[in-house]
């Protein structure tokens, strides 16, 4: 569901306006038209966010499997059961790298934005069902707006806990929260005059799901998650270069998602496929006028296998493509790397 606050700033049609890390500038486009990109590229950071997480937890719920339908006799003496299914190692430290690209051709706020994330974290087995963790993320969001000749530059840091639940041999729960804070510069053209500015922003947001796996004796498992996340982001009035006031603005965004997946066991190696469906079932923004119509959904396909062996070494490649949202697409690349100690 949209909702659209309306407002009312002395900077709509006198200088430069920004959203979520995007700037453009007067007379050719209103703070309304503008705030269209923040919430969209907010899409692009709540997508990475979870992508981050999701790899690991996959993973963790690989080694699970060892313990669950599968079975360690059932598996063999190498390959999941022996380098990664039981939880004798208490601490693990995981690393993964992303980029994500989100395009959109809408012909007044067109933009091509570019992230490159890093992300390090540590887990703890308090049990052989539950794990809890810590991760830190920094990312570089690179933004190109056409419409305006310019576009933005953003730095953000994150920080967060997470928490893994096993149910039982076929369930399991996971939720993560988390703080973000993005410093932006700012930059557009006005005439002949480049204009810039620098923003601070910040983020709260948080995370669930619920995931279902069955293993089958033809070593294919199915998975099934429904999950909810939910960001509130929130960047600072500035001033920019030629002394125009900039107003603050803010969004929040709610999504659900429903995913499988089909894996296929091969010693040391499980390939994947998966499909994701995407609602924004929140979108609150405030604005400065009526906004082009909001498409509120759409679908991630994705494709990856997770490595592992005798060692304490595993990791993963993973590989997904947007569609579906109109004037929008998307496309990321992903690789992480677990060490249990």
């Amino acid at each position: 569901m949209y909702q659209t606050v309306l407002k009312v700033s002395a900077g709509v049609f006198a200088g430069l306006t920004m959203a979520a890390g995007v700037s453009f500038a007067a007379p050719y486009h209103s703070e309304a038209t503008q705030s269209v990109i923040g919430p969209r590229l907010q899409l692009l950071q709540q997508q990475q966010r979870i992508e981050v997480l999701r790899g690991f937890f996959d993973r963790l719920n690989l080694r699970r499997a060892g313990k669950g339908s599968f079975g360690v006799s059932a598996i063999g003496d190498t390959g999941l059961s022996a380098g990664d299914a039981a939880l004798t190692n208490a601490l693990s430290v995981w690393a993964s790298a992303n980029y994500n690209n989100a395009e959109n051709s809408f012909p007044s706020i067109a933009y091509d934005a570019d992230t490159y994330g890093f992300s390090l974290g540590l887990d703890y087995a308090a049990s052989d069902t539950v794990n809890v963790g810590a991760f830190l993320s920094y990312a570089n969001t690179d933004t190109e707006t056409p419409f305006n000749g310019g576009g933005s530059d953003t730095d953000a840091y994150t920080v967060g806990p997470y928490v893994s639940v096993m149910l039982n041999e076929i369930f399991t729960v996971d939720a993560s929260i988390g703080y973000t804070f993005s410093e932006i510069e700012n930059r557009s053209v006005v005439g002949l005059v480049t204009v810039t500015g620098d923003q601070d922003a910040e983020t709260w947001f948080a995370s669930a799901n619920i995931s279902a796996t069955k293993w089958f004796e033809n070593n294919i498992g199915l998975t099934g998650r429904l999950g909810y996340s939910y960001s509130d982001s929130d960047n600072e009035a500035y001033v920019d270069s030629t002394g125009t006031p900039v107003a603050a603005t803010e969004s929040q965004l709610g999504q659900l998602q429903v995913a499988a997946r089909v894996s296929y066991y091969t010693e040391n190696v499980l390939p994947y496929i998966g499909l994701t469906y995407v609602n924004d079932i929140e979108n609150e923004r405030v604005i400065a006028a009526p906004l082009p119509s909001d498409d509120d959904d759409e679908f991630i396909a994705n494709a990856g296998a997770t490595f592992f062996g005798e060692g304490p070494l595993s990791g993963g490649i993973d590989v997904s493509y947007n569609f579906g949202r109109d004037d929008t697409d998307g496309f990321g690349i992903g690789a992480n790397v677990n060490y249990r100690f």
